[in-house]
C-alpha cells in the first residue's frame, strides 16, 4: 500500500488497540530528503489515507532504524494468535492489543513487540517476537506459557525457512568434476570425422 522505494526503508510500524485488527497502522520509514529522516504513511480500512512528515511515534530516523519491508515475514495475524494463546493459558481473553515494529539494537533483526491488554483495559503482558521467524523471543507479565504447539510459527515461514537452508547447503555442495578417462570417453563428446 505504500510506494515501493519506501517500502525498502521501512522503519517502524505502529498501531493501537486491536481487536485484533487496529482502524489504523502508521508505518514510518527513513526519509533521506527530510531534515528529521522521516515519513509517516497511515493505513486504515486497507487503503493509505496520508502521508505526512511528523509522526506521535518517532521524532527522527536514521539508517540504521531501517527494516524493510522484505524482512518481515510474520504479520500481526500471528502476532494476534499469540497474544491469545498466552492469555488464554492465565484464564483471560484479550480485549485489545497495542502492535510494535522495530529493529532490535542488539540483534539487527525486525522485532513485533505487542501490549496485550484485557477486556477492561488492564496490561495483561507484552510479547516480543522474532518478526523474520514468528519465534516468541520474551512474554514480560505472562506467568504460564502456551502449549508448544500453539506457538509454531507460520507453515509458510517454516517452509521458506527450509527451502533457504536446502538452497545454502545445495549451494556449499562443490560439483565433483569427472575423471579424465570419463571427460575423453563421454558419450556427449564426438570423435573428430564423426558423423555422430
Amino acid at each position: 500500500m505504500i510506494p515501493k522505494d519506501a517500502a525498502k526503508r521501512l522503519a517502524r510500524i505502529e498501531a493501537r488497540e486491536g481487536a485484533p485488527e487496529p482502524e489504523r497502522w502508521y508505518l514510518l520509514v527513513y526519509e533521506p530528503a527530510d531534515e528529521r529522516g522521516m515519513r509517516e504513511f497511515v493505513v486504515a480500512g486497507g487503503k493509505l489515507v496520508t502521508s505526512r512528515l511528523i509522526s506521535q511515534f518517532a521524532e527522527t530516523l536514521t539508517p540504521e532504524d531501517v527494516i524493510g519491508a522484505d524482512a518481515v515475514k510474520i504479520d500481526s495475524t500471528h502476532i494476534a494468535k499469540l497474544a491469545s494463546a498466552f492469555a488464554n493459558a492465565e484464564g483471560a481473553k484479550v480485549g485489545s492489543l497495542n502492535y510494535e515494529l522495530t529493529r532490535d539494537a542488539e540483534s539487527k533483526s525486525p522485532v513485533w513487540r505487542v501490549t496485550v491488554m484485557d477486556a477492561v483495559g488492564d496490561q495483561l503482558g507484552i510479547l516480543t517476537v522474532d518478526a523474520a521467524k514468528g519465534v516468541v523471543l520474551g512474554s514480560d507479565g505472562f506467568g504460564k506459557t502456551p502449549e508448544a504447539d500453539l506457538l509454531a510459527p507460520p507453515a509458510k515461514v517454516a517452509i521458506a525457512e527450509r527451502t533457504a537452508a536446502r538452497r545454502t547447503k545445495a549451494a556449499s555442495k562443490p560439483t565433483p568434476k569427472p575423471g579424465l578417462l570419463k571427460r575423453i570417453f563421454s558419450a556427449d563428446r564426438k570423435s573428430p570425422g564423426s558423423d555422430r
